[in-house]
């Protein structure tokens, strides 16, 4: 386990994504004010936390797969964990803006009590989703 800590493959792939998805998902937040953002309400502190988390998970999990990567193991399937668990935390956070289409659909009021309770677990789903990816690629004998 502490051979991927040394390897620099490992932390150039971890600090790389994690600076992009941190200025991503910034600009998703609406933290810089001079760049125009996607249309959402003000970020929440739980919503903060989950962008760290997110971040956190994808980067150790892009270094992880970098790694691999080198070494000749690195498991396609851990690759697509990786992207749908940033799709769908990425979705997630833009909950107002992915709500658009079922809202002019259907209307303001049914689109947010119909889909707004899953926001929540599509959270949740990222999360879990991107930490089994890491337990798996953790546990993979090299």
């Amino acid at each position: 386990m502490n051979r991927f800590i040394s390897n620099k493959t490992f932390w150039r792939w971890s600090l790389i994504t994690a600076l992009l998805c941190s200025l991503f998902f910034a600009w998703e937040l609406g933290i810089f004010p001079s760049l125009p953002s996607p249309p959402r309400p003000p970020a929440s502190t739980n919503e903060i936390y989950y962008t760290i988390a997110l971040i956190v998970l994808l980067a150790f999990n892009a270094g992880l797969l970098g790694w691999r990567k080198t070494n000749g193991t690195c498991p396609v399937s851990s690759k697509r964990a990786t992207k749908i668990g940033g799709v769908v935390g990425a979705a997630a956070l833009l909950c107002p803006v992915c709500l658009l289409v079922p809202i002019s659909l259907f209307g303001i009021s049914i689109s947010f009590a119909v889909l707004g309770p899953f926001l929540p677990l599509l959270q949740t789903v990222a999360l879990v989703l991107l930490v089994a990816n890491a337990w798996i690629l953790l546990t993979k004998n090299t």
